[in-house]
């Protein structure tokens, strides 16, 4: 009888802790387009901290993972289940604007906090983009008045390396909340025996990986380069091979044994070669602990690449641009950009027959107080509209989608009060 008692307490404790991360909110992953030093997107999950953009273009952006599935192998489902809302800002003045699932829902009032109603199904993503550069201390939760638990990646502090590494595509990038960056490493053939490793602060216990194979920012460039299909795992004292799926989005991986320590090695066993460049990718990785525990590394390298910018930009023209939000009139339109200090960029260009959007990221060449000379490469997403009948004002109109990967070498100059930027492909000027 005593046993049979034993096995239903034990029966009771699992469910229960199954039962509280199956009616949580599982975070993905999370991202900042910029972050003001001393800050981190996490932040807004984390009581007593916030999270602030370094210009007033940049918002965050979550991810959700469903919380039923979350002891799950295999491709993630992302979608979490609420239908209430709430903002805590910094400053108690402005808004922030709330989009979920790529269209714009509501402004935030950050003088009242008051709660905002959900409609939906399932929630894959959100923006939040803050007013005049405001900074957001706490995101919260609710499902029919019952505020959920938050399950997010924890931070923790630790180094990120790698036996090679392609030029901008540092290890770090593997746990930056991005799919659109990412480690490639730098071996001029297929990758294979290429290696990163990750050496903690802190000790965990790790017992697997979501994992973003591949070259993510775009279709295309996923086949064009190469993907990890087998990975060699090992710590100081075991080791194992994992199999990778060759396949877009995220998955869940979990490992034959717990590894627990502070240094973790991933070897390439087995690639799927690129169809036009040999270079093999992870664009993401959450490290997966014991009992639903997520994990992301944050590494000092980071922060001292955009100290790195900022020291090159001082004392050049480039110091006008780096971190400034430049809001523009053109004709018919605006013009809008921001060149961060972490290495990414964004352009946006609207007018009646266009609107074009291109991202990516930037690097030095050369700058002087007078001129200079960046490269850019990313992503060119345009939608052009087209009139019908251009003799009548009801006519129908249609809309041309295309995104395409591009580069450029922009020369940065002073034109009258403000700046340009000129090359083949983009041309700014304010």
């Amino acid at each position: 009888m005593k046993k049979i008692i034993l096995t239903l307490l034990t029966f009771l404790v699992l469910f229960c802790k199954n039962t509280s991360i199956e009616n949580s909110i599982v975070v993905e992953r999370i991202q900042a387009a910029s972050s003001a030093d001393g800050t981190s997107p996490i932040n807004v999950f984390i009581a007593g901290k916030y999270w602030k953009p370094e210009t007033s273009l940049d918002g965050i952006t979550i991810f959700f993972s469903n919380a039923s599935k979350w002891n799950q192998k295999g491709k993630t489902d992302g979608r979490a289940f609420f239908n209430e809302i709430s903002i805590e800002c910094q400053e108690k003045k402005g808004y922030v604007a709330f989009y979920k699932d790529g269209s714009y829902a509501t402004n935030f009032d950050c003088a009242k906090e008051t709660p905002q109603k959900i409609r939906s199904n399932g929630v894959h993503v959100i923006y939040l983009l803050p007013d005049s550069g405001n900074g957001i201390k706490t995101v919260s939760f609710s499902q029919n008045g019952k505020k959920l638990d938050v399950l997010y990646p924890e931070p923790v502090l630790g180094q990120v390396t790698a036996s090679s590494t392609l030029p901008n595509y540092p290890a770090y990038g593997l746990f930056d909340g991005s799919i659109d960056f990412a480690w490639v490493e730098g071996n001029k053939s297929d990758g294979v025996g290429e290696s990163f490793q990750i050496e903690l602060e802190d000790e965990i216990d790790f017992s697997g990986i979501e994992i973003f194979n591949g070259y993510q920012r775009l279709d295309a460039l996923f086949h064009k380069n190469g993907s990890v299909t087998e990975l060699l795992v090992s710590n100081d004292s075991d080791s194992f091979v994992i199999q990778v799926a060759d396949k877009q989005g995220g998955q869940r991986i979990f490992f034959p044994k717990t590894l627990t320590g502070k240094k973790f090695t991933f070897t390439i066993q087995k690639v799927r070669p690129g169809k036009t460049w040999k270079d093999t990718v992870i664009a993401e990785i959450i490290l997966l602990g014991e009992k639903g525990k997520r994990f992301t590394v944050v590494d000092k390298n980071a922060d001292e690449f955009k100290k790195s910018i900022l020291s090159k930009a001082k004392n050049t023209i480039l110091s006008s641009v780096v971190n400034k939000a430049v809001f523009g009139d053109v004709s018919d339109g605006r013009l809008d950009y921001v060149f961060r200090s972490n290495g990414s960029f964004v352009i946006w260009k609207e007018d009646p027959a266009e609107k074009r959007v291109l991202d990516g990221n930037w690097v030095f060449v050369e700058a002087t107080p007078t001129e200079a000379k960046i490269k850019i490469f990313g992503r060119d997403h345009k939608v052009v509209t087209q009139s019908l009948d251009s003799n009548s004002p009801y006519a129908e109109t249609t809309e041309e989608k295309s995104t395409l990967i591009f580069s450029d070498t922009l020369t940065v100059k002073k034109s009258g009060n403000g700046l340009q930027m000129i090359g083949k492909k983009v041309q700014i000027s304010n």
